[in-house]
Order: C-alpha cells, then structure tokens, then sequence
C-alpha cells in the first residue's frame, strides 16, 4: 500500500512564499529612492560628537584636566588635547575608551554607550580639514587713549 506524498498539497504555498520572500528581498537590498547623503552629515555628527567629547570625557581632557596632563607628560605638548590631534583613528579612541590605558580606567558600554563612543571616536579622529583652530585668548593688553 503506497501513501501519497504530503508535501505535494503544499507546493503552490511554498512557491508563493519563495517567490514573496525573494521580491521583498530585492525591494530591501536595491531601495527605489536611496537617500541621499547631505553634504552635513558629516558636519552634524562631529557636532554630536564634540558635545558628548565635552560632556563624557571633558573632565579628563579638556585643557588642565589629568588625562591632558597624563598625555602631555607621555607625548608632549602638541599631543596633550585629544580634540586638537590628527593622529588617532576611531577604532583606536573606541579600543582605548573600552580597555583604557596606563592611568585611563575603562569604560563600560553602561559608562558610555556604544552610539556615543561612536560620534566621540569620528569626532576626534576627524580629518584635519574639519578641525578648527583652537580659540585664542582675548587680548589682556590695555588700551590706552
């Protein structure tokens, strides 16, 4: 005695759902109207980035803070602030920020999670182009009339 085979009732299904799963597919990995990449992304998320710098790591490395002194010490004047520094890649700023380094401790994804790290890390290892100067004092000298 031979039984009929299951599957075949459930053929026109599973045609239907590859042939749904493969056009839905396609509409993902090929999107009709793409966005378009604004010329400010980049501008905003260093913008993003030097605001949490500020807020996450300022303490540390903004001017007179230890982590500036530490690298000063260690590399000299002209490497002292992290936000001034052309040398560094983000991947690096991300592996020292998670393991830390000589007197750095270092930081949980709770301590700065992983999407902050991320606009720190393009915020420091920015290209040179898109530093600005560092802001000069305002002049001390007395004016006389």
């Amino acid at each position: 005695m031979r039984t009929k085979p299951r599957f075949r009732s459930l053929a026109p299904f599973m045609l239907f759902a590859l042939t749904t799963s493969a056009a839905i597919g396609v509409g993902v990995a090929h999107p009709r109207h793409p966005r378009p990449r604004r010329e400010d992304d980049s501008a905003q998320k260093f913008n993003e980035g030097e605001k949490l710098f500020r807020a996450r790591c300022g303490y540390c490395h903004l001017a007179g803070g230890t982590g500036t002194i530490m690298l000063g010490r260690r590399l000299g004047k002209d490497h002292a602030l992290l936000d001034q520094r052309t040398d560094l890649t983000a991947a690096y700023v991300k592996t020292i920020t998670r393991v830390g380094l000589n007197s750095m401790p270092p930081h949980t994804r709770i301590e700065v999670p992983d999407t902050e790290l991320d606009l720190i890390a393009a915020f420091i290892a920015r290209p040179a182009s898109a530093h600005t100067p560092p802001a000069s004092p305002p002049s001390t000298r007395a004016t006389h009339e």
